[in-house]
């Protein structure tokens, strides 16, 4: 699909979270989907910043089991 240009790009920004431990993380996105099917999707989210990045880390190693 992607040799294709079946895939095309629908949006990109940042998602800001408020988070009542990590007070505000900041998400950078991007949405890509499949032309014709739009049940075809996907979003990716990556941290915005260092210092988001290591918030999330932060929340994420509060949550192992």
């Amino acid at each position: 699909m992607w040799r294709d240009n079946d895939v095309v790009a629908h949006s990109d920004g940042v998602k800001r979270i408020h988070h009542p431990d990590a007070i505000l993380l900041a998400m950078e996105f991007s949405s890509f989907a499949v032309e014709g099917r739009p049940e075809l999707g996907m979003i990716i989210y990556n941290p915005a910043s260092p210092d988001d990045a290591e918030r999330l880390r932060v929340l994420l190693d509060g949550h192992e089991s």
